[in-house]
């Protein structure tokens, strides 16, 4: 029994994302409204999924290693936002950008022994993975109501992956475990997408987004390549 006030670590680390998406909304709202240098710097809300390609954890049985399972992660939500500030204006605008985009994910694996024997492995799995990026960016205009823009630069990955087993040697003996562990990464990303305008200024569109980085769990025996695509819906306020 845990004692009183005690979080398990997934819901602390949902209560940091929460609050450093938050703090990133509003950071940039008073910056935005009282320098007017910053008139064409822009917020980017961002919502979409993530397509990942090979990354999967390796489970096996405390009490017979040759029970193993493996739980493949494909596909995650993606939430986030990013904020440009134009460093050179004209036909094609110039300028630099960062943001987060976090992505969550639970599943559930069984491992049972050769021949359908007594060991039966239950394991529910939680990964969370926040993505931090920074980089330059370019934005061109394709008449008065649509612009294209690219961007790119380094990533820093930070990701947590949480693991409840339930594993049944017998009718009456079940092994209990939950284990949790955080790792970072740095890496590198790319991006380019397409908006539309509307008559307040605003705009939404879709951005394709390419990245690849490399996270180390301690409890995981392999190492795990982060590397996909996200497909994100934009949505760009009136500045």
């Amino acid at each position: 029994m845990q004692p009183e006030g005690y979080l398990m670590p997934s819901l602390r680390w949902d209560r940091i994302i929460s609050g450093m998406v938050l703090i990133l909304c509003l950071g940039w709202t008073p910056v935005l409204a009282e320098d007017d240098s910053t008139e064409d710097a822009h917020i980017q809300v961002l919502l979409g999924a993530t397509r990942y390609f090979d990354l999967n954890f390796q489970h096996r049985s405390t009490t017979d290693p040759s029970v193993e399972a493996t739980s493949e992660i494909t596909v995650m939500p993606a939430l986030g936002i990013s904020g440009g500030m134009p460093l050179l204006k004209g036909p094609v605008t110039l300028g630099l950008e960062g943001g987060a985009l976090f992505s969550w994910r639970n599943d559930s694996v069984t491992a049972v022994g050769q021949g359908g024997g007594n060991v039966r492995v239950y394991i529910d799995n939680k990964l969370y993975l926040l993505d931090l990026f920074f980089g330059p960016y370019v934005i061109a205009d394709l008449g008065q109501r649509t612009r294209i823009y690219a961007g790119a630069g380094p990533l820093l990955m930070v990701g947590q992956y949480d693991t409840s087993s339930d594993e049944h040697v017998s009718e009456s003996e079940t092994i209990r475990e939950d284990e949790s562990s955080m790792a970072s990464g740095v890496g590198l990303q790319a991006r380019a997408g397409i908006e539309f305008k509307f008559e307040d200024g605003s705009l939404m569109g879709l951005c394709v987004r390419g990245f690849n980085s490399r996270l180390d769990f301690e409890d995981v025996a392999e190492d795990n390549e982060v590397k996909g695509l996200q497909f994100l819906i934009t949505f760009t306020p009136t500045p």
